[in-house]
């Protein structure tokens, strides 16, 4: 009788837990949607095709944009799944919440604006400069005789 008591509570406990794992797991893709993490990834993407298309410039727009929806959106749903741990790791459940409401606040939106904007903006900076410094390297191992 007392095995059978405590099988049910051990899987209850399991099932608890998995519940709260799985409201931890929301509020960590909540905290991902209100930060706009994904919005960085936007970014990645729009450097990845400027790529391709100097690669492939008969590929038309509408295929790029339905590859962003039937491939990037979905590897990027996967690539946050797995973030989640990294996440849990670091955070605790309370500071999720937390954070979630300073996003959701005036200075939050404002901050999370403003650093959309800035990595826009730092990008035409950097990729100049990325290309100056290679230059700079490679001819820094060519003075050593490398």
């Amino acid at each position: 009788m007392y095995k059978i008591i405590f099988i049910i509570g051990l899987a209850l406990a399991t099932l608890i837990s998995k519940a709260q794992q799985t409201d931890a797991e929301k509020d960590i893709l909540k905290l991902m949607q209100v930060n706009r993490s994904a919005a960085s990834y936007d970014l990645v993407y729009d450097q990845m095709v400027s790529q391709f298309k100097m690669m492939k410039p008969s590929v038309p727009q509408i295929t790029w944009d339905m590859a962003k929806r039937e491939v990037f959106d979905k590897e990027i749903a996967e690539l946050q799944k797995q973030l989640i741990p990294l996440y849990q790791k670091n955070l605790t459940a309370e500071e999720i919440k937390q954070l979630i409401a300073f996003y959701t606040s005036p200075l939050g939106k404002k901050l999370v604006d403003g650093t959309t904007k800035i990595s826009k903006e730092s990008i035409k900076i950097a990729q100049p400069w990325s290309m100056s410094l290679a230059q700079k390297m490679q001819g820094y191992l060519a003075e050593k005789g490398m």
